[in-house]
């Protein structure tokens, strides 16, 4: 789907190892404190394991043909509640924020989920980012809990936001 001119989002297949790998530690190099994964987890994984985190929904927006952000879906697997996915690997490159692919990806996302049966999306996002849960919130996610000191590391603890949508 097209966000602007000449920037489009499109679901990654294994075939775009190498787009995620580059995004992902992007991502975690970046913005440390907005993960709970670190880039060391992620650097020195094999291709095969890189291709595996693929075999969830990940999905990617490209300015001018670069990876600018992405974001993930893992979906619950039993059945009781297969009406429930969790993003996971929120990201938009700082340069590119505020032109509205946080939003884009979200929508693709969510209407990916709905092909699928969900009908709630959840997601944890650390207490202290302040714009990420400003975002989410103007797209309708609503706080539902709080894990005291849910995020541990850079000689921290932040708690940790649990935040879901009900998807229309």
């Amino acid at each position: 789907m097209s966000i602007e001119e000449g920037a489009v989002i499109r679901r990654l297949s294994v075939e775009d190892v190498d787009v995620f790998r580059r995004i992902r530690l992007e991502a975690l190099s970046h913005e440390p404190l907005s993960f709970a994964s670190v880039f060391d987890d992620w650097v020195h994984l094999s291709d095969r394991e890189w291709r595996q985190h693929l075999d969830q929904a990940v999905f990617v927006a490209f300015l001018s043909g670069q990876p600018v952000g992405m974001m993930g879906l893992r979906f619950a697997r039993a059945r009781k509640m297969a009406h429930r996915a969790t993003l996971v690997s929120v990201y938009v490159r700082k340069g590119e924020r505020g032109r509205g692919i946080a939003a884009d990806l979200l929508h693709e996302v969510a209407e990916h989920a709905r092909d699928h049966g969900v009908l709630q999306l959840e997601l944890a996002v650390n207490a202290e980012n302040s714009a990420a849960i400003r975002f989410y919130q103007q797209q309708g996610f609503v706080e539902v809990g709080r894990i005291p000191n849910g995020y541990l590391g850079h000689d921290i603890e932040n708690d940790e936001l649990i935040m879901v949508l009900r998807l229309k």
